[in-house]
């Protein structure tokens, strides 16, 4: 079977390919970088809400155990960031999910899957032990101690205020 390949169409849709994948990649330009300032900045805020006893103190650099944790929090940070338009319409580095809240009760609903990759990071970082696996039914301790850890990271839309 002989395949007939149409050169000007070929050549087009290659055009149209090359021109996509380029410019799909190409960051827009109103977009900057995302620095090491920022995520170290959004590391900190959630690493003090995690641990409020430490009232945004410096780390000394024989705390092992908060090292060892923001160090796993700011390897997320750029995962989880996105550049958009806030409320005022100013464009600024965010995260890209939120949790909810019930307007009526105020309850809040942990739903983010960007801030439970937070309190993943966290909480494996203060149990290096478990290797990243799941916590199993009947480990109560660790299940709660994660969900008052995914509690403190908890963040609103800015919107939302």
């Amino acid at each position: 079977m002989i395949v007939r390949i149409n050169f000007p169409k070929a050549t087009a849709l290659f055009v149209l390919i090359l021109s996509w994948l380029i410019f799909s990649t190409t960051p827009a330009s109103s977009q900057p970088r995302l620095t090491q300032k920022t995520i170290n900045e959004w590391t900190d805020n959630f690493f003090y809400s995690a641990n409020p006893q430490l009232s945004r103190r410096k780390i000394g650099s024989n705390e092992t155990e908060y090292i060892r944790e923001w160090n796993a929090i700011q390897r997320i940070v750029p995962d989880i960031l996105v550049y958009q338009s806030s409320c005022s319409g100013y464009l600024m580095w965010m995260i890209n999910s939120y949790d909810g809240e019930d307007a009526r009760d105020r309850r809040l609903f942990l739903v983010s899957e960007d801030l439970n990759k937070v309190a993943d990071a966290i909480f494996y970082a203060r149990h290096p032990e478990l290797g990243y696996r799941r916590i199993r039914r009947g480990e109560t301790r660790l299940a709660n101690e994660w969900s008052r850890i995914r509690t403190s990271v908890s963040r609103l839309h800015p919107c939302h205020y």
